[in-house]
């Protein structure tokens, strides 16, 4: 079952993305392309070197250990009429976060429905960030331990330099293994850990960089869905990207001059800047010692302690391209300029920043893709649906202030009066049998002190019987707390969208490697809606094919 929940500010979504999603005409004026059709269009007649980058998409896979049906897939590339649509994320530790893989499905689904749409072919492509440097984002990943508290896992052997992702190897054994052990710890054992932890073992080795670990994970988990991986660090894609970082070196006057027009225009619409660059930024990196930001100074260009006139430095470009990559503002460049690109899928920052370098494209002679919105969900185990259900807790609460849904169901749970309720009921009590020992002293008074006992005993009993249901309620108060803890934890780990956060290995330590089949089958890659994705009918088919795989699963 699927549920949709509107896109607000409290998922920590902008305004220039929540615009873009609903259609805002003031946010939507920042992208070329209105629709797939039109994107189409664009790229009808325009020159891509097919088959060179069908073959690196082929040598890359098949190291990847990548499915037949991807490699046809990608054979299909070399068609004159065939186009591709793109999503990417760095290569995080074990697969990263969800959104990895959320990200990967719905690009399969949408290719497959353009390619219904516009009755040609159309390639699911992954874009592996193999020249991103950023170590510390994608060193670790989180799974969720038996109280659903987030569980980082970390290989912390960094670089001595500031290392592209393909170049960074998992060769300290310790770390790596430690990473692993944790994983096994913090999952435990299932019916279907025995698979999930050979195949990270098989993908994860200290020959593997990366990107290469990352690679042969997410070619093993959408062996059936025909998708191709790309990084961009590669020898080969750098000579062919050579012209492109040509492009940019040459035209840094009018690159500089689009990207001050467009971030004036959007901050006059109200929108913030996403991605903001220094004005002596020069789009590129090189990677000498470590991969160094390329500045500009006036002709001049430096790198670390090395200086390039413009002539120098478009030399070196021929010389050794496989040195220089893309920053944030110029790999989408890069990727169209490489591929016939018919739509980008992004994330809410995608989106941002895209608004920023739209007017690129037509400076390098490119086509703008369809940038779209990225699928994104959250995955509502059966345990913690009947938790949402029983508590009336609304998905969009749990984005806030979790204190605040606690109080408003031990409410619920509680009558506030209750504490009044037994004050009247001890006076009432006590009038009665004061009134009722009176009219019977009457008859023998040596009864005063026996009665006075037993009133004692009365109010001691009403006051004992007091103190056990308001202990009883602070138990039950606490085990309703604990019940929302784990709820927020499990739906919003550290107080963001599960997506963002806990890794695939979670979900098939517990349902196993047909999870993803589900996913793909629940997923709507269109759909501008947050999607609640429950398991309750893949949890009941999962427990009538192997009845212990959820109970023994953290």
């Amino acid at each position: 079952m699927r549920c949709l929940i509107t896109a607000t500010k409290a998922m920590g979504y902008s305004d220039i993305y929540l615009d873009y999603l609903y259609g805002c005409s003031s946010a939507g004026s920042f992208y070329r392309a209105g629709s797939i059709d039109e994107a189409a269009s664009q790229l009808d007649g325009r020159q891509h070197d097919r088959e060179w980058v069908a073959s690196i998409l082929t040598r890359q896979n098949r190291a990847y250990h990548a499915s037949d049906q991807t490699l046809a897939n990608i054979e299909r590339l070399r068609e004159n009429d065939a186009l591709c649509v793109f999503a990417g994320q760095q290569a995080g530790l074990f697969g990263g976060p969800m959104l990895v893989m959320i990200k990967a499905l719905a690009v399969v689904k949408a290719a497959l429905l353009y390619s219904q749409q516009l009755k040609r072919p159309v390639i699911p492509i992954f874009w592996i960030a193999g020249d991103d440097h950023d170590f510390e984002e994608a060193n670790h990943t989180f799974v969720l331990n038996r109280q659903t508290e987030p569980v980082r896992l970390e290989y912390a052997s960094a670089p001595a330099e500031e290392l592209p992702m393909a170049e960074i190897l998992f060769d300290n054994t310790q770390h790596l293994n430690q990473a692993k052990a944790l994983l096994r710890e913090t999952l435990g054992q299932s019916d279907f850990t025995d698979e999930l932890y050979e195949l990270i073992d098989r993908c994860y080795t200290s020959r593997d960089s990366m990107v290469s670990a990352f690679g042969k994970l997410m070619a093993a988990l959408t062996r059936d869905h025909g998708l191709a991986l790309f990084s961009p660090g590669d020898a080969d894609v750098k000579r062919l990207a050579a012209p492109l970082f040509k492009a940019i070196v040459s035209h840094q006057e009018d690159l500089h001059g689009l990207l001050s027009e467009r971030n004036h225009a959007i901050s006059e619409n109200g929108y913030h800047i996403q991605v903001e660059k220094k004005e002596n930024s020069a789009h590129l990196f090189y990677n000498s010692n470590g991969r160094k930001p390329l500045l500009r100074d006036g002709d001049r260009f430096t790198v670390g302690d090395h200086t390039f006139t413009k002539e120098e430095l478009l030399a070196r470009i021929d010389i050794e391209p496989e040195k220089f990559s893309p920053d944030v503002m110029t790999r989408p460049i890069l990727q169209s300029y490489l591929f016939p690109v018919l739509s980008q899928k992004g994330g809410p920052a995608e989106i941002a920043y895209l608004a920023q370098i739209n007017p690129l494209f037509e400076l390098f002679g490119l086509a703008a893709p369809y940038h779209m919105a990225r699928a994104s969900a959250t995955i509502v185990e059966n345990r913690f649906e009947r938790l949402l259900h029983d508590n009336h807790i609304e998905f969009g609460e749990l984005t806030g202030d979790i204190e605040q849904v606690i109080n408003r169901v031990l409410v619920q749970t509680f009558p506030a009066s209750l504490e009044k309720e037994f004050a009247s009921l001890r006076q009432d009590v006590d009038f009665h049998v004061n009134k009722f020992a009176a009219e019977t002293l009457r008859f023998d008074p040596g009864l005063v002190k026996f009665a006075e006992q037993t009133h004692g005993k009365i109010d001691f009993a009403l006051k004992n019987f007091e103190s056990k249901v308001f202990a009883s309620h602070k138990k039950k108060s606490q085990e309703v707390r604990d019940r929302i803890y784990r709820l927020h934890r499990a739906l919003c780990p550290n107080r963001g969208l599960q997506e963002r956060c806990v890794n695939i290995s979670y979900f098939l330590s517990r349902y196993g490697f047909g999870f993803i089949r589900f996913l793909y089958d629940s997923l709507d890659s269109e759909e501008k809606a947050h999607q609640l994705i429950d398991l309750m009918e893949y949890e009941a088919q999962a427990s009538l094919s192997t009845p212990a795989a959820s109970s023994n699963a953290n």
